[in-house]
């Protein structure tokens, strides 16, 4: 079996995909679907160098770029590959390859730009453009055995994080300089440099780095703590602040290797912890394994989050469960993939099931007014049997002492 290269995938593995979303629109009556986001790209072709994935209902895809033409060749070998350098072009592939006839033309809509859609539209005369972003991610919410390789191995890097902090932390290090130490130390282990999310206006760098009150700033990203950033520009992650003794500081990053994203978060504390914060991340804790319990096939989505839910008011957080008044978000888990936030989402209103095969990040966190925010998040495999833990870092607080 021919082997892609770098990222160790099968050939064969994108052309079943491809397969799939094509079973896919012919049920939906779709004769064309046109792709540009990266991570789709990805998905299907195994190179992100192209423009535009064209993938028809009948028939073979067609990968369609300007440059990196080599480069393309060499990493979609099974994909005819076209050139082009304006609109007549496309009207000649369209031709060519019998599409002109098409009445539904398939996109991503949700970050498809405007005048993208309609520079191809004009190649389809009379015909409609549908939306199918959703259920493109829906096609690959399950992973095949060469993504799950992918996450255990990046699990096993991402252990060692603990250890490294622990070595590394000094008195008066700031938030950014901490950050720093995360962040060399996942890029030597392979992450890619990129965080990719998929909703408009969302932007993400390696992860968050917030100590104490600032973990608890606003932000437009959907999650619990987006931390303070360093300017107004870009106010996300760690900020200019000095870490100080006495107070927790939440390190929730992601780790992209070989284009997946692993979600893992850990507490740090300098000092002895504060009781209430010992006792909301044993909460959490809890609050995550029943949700580990409970994510077995056929299980539903929505029902797992009210469960938490439910489990978090018990532990007496129910006001302060997933943030504080407007800040709060409803969700405790959501799938990680090519995208950072992908489905499954555990959230309300999400009534479909779960399946083997399945990646989940869980992170029940909880806002403690004029702590911080406090919790673990940790990545899982949905298995037949039950969850498989892909995040193996040891999960207790990372404490260093007073003493240097």
């Amino acid at each position: 079996m021919n082997l892609l290269i770098e990222r160790g995938f099968v050939m064969v593995e994108h052309q079943e995909r491809i397969i799939k979303l094509q079973q896919f629109l012919k049920v939906q009556g779709i004769e064309v679907a046109v792709f540009n986001l990266n991570s789709d790209l990805y998905y299907y072709s195994g190179s992100v160098q192209p423009l535009y994935l064209v993938i028809p209902a009948e028939g073979t895809g067609v990968l369609i770029a300007r440059k990196s033409l080599e480069r393309i060749r060499v990493e979609a070998p099974f994909l005819t590959l076209e050139t082009f350098q304006n609109t007549r072009d496309l009207q000649r592939i369209v031709a060519d390859n019998g599409w002109s006839g098409a009445r539904k033309i398939g996109f991503t809509l949700e970050n498809t730009a405007y005048a993208t859609v309609m520079r191809w539209m004009k190649l389809f005369e009379g015909a409609e453009a549908v939306d199918i972003s959703w259920d493109v991610r829906r096609l690959r919410m399950v992973k095949s055995e060469t993504e799950l390789a992918i996450f255990r191995e990046a699990g096993r890097r991402m252990a060692e994080l603990p250890r490294v902090i622990r070595e590394s932390f000094r008195p008066g290090m700031t938030e950014l300089e901490l950050s720093a130490v995360i962040e060399h130390f996942m890029r030597l282990n392979g992450h890619g440099g990129l965080v990719r999310c998929r909703r408009e206006g969302i932007e993400m760098n390696y992860g968050v780095c917030s100590g104490g009150r600032g973990a608890l700033a606003g932000t437009k990203f959907d999650g619990i703590c987006g931390g303070e950033g360093l300017d107004r520009a870009v106010p996300y992650g760690a900020s200019w602040k000095p870490i100080a003794p006495g107070e927790p500081v939440i390190l929730d990053f992601a780790f992209v290797y070989q284009g997946y994203h692993l979600d893992q978060t850990r507490m740090f504390y300098w000092g002895v912890p504060q009781p209430e914060v010992v006792r909301a991340l044993e909460a959490m804790c809890q609050v995550e394994r029943m949700i580990a319990e409970r994510l077995v096939p056929g299980a539903v989505w929505s029902e797992i989050y009210d469960e938490a839910v439910l489990l978090a008011e018990k532990l007496g957080y129910g006001e302060s469960f997933m943030g504080l008044g407007p800040e709060k978000v409803k969700f405790v888990g959501h799938g990680v993939g090519l995208e950072l936030d992908e489905p499954p989402y555990l959230a309300p209103r999400m009534n479909e099931p779960i399946e083997a095969g399945m990646v989940l990040a869980l992170e029940p966190k909880v806002s403690l007014p004029g702590i911080g925010v406090i919790g673990n998040e940790d990545t899982v495999i949905v298995t037949e049997s039950g969850v498989e833990w892909v995040t193996i870092a040891p999960g207790e607080m990372i404490v260093v002492a007073n003493e240097f």
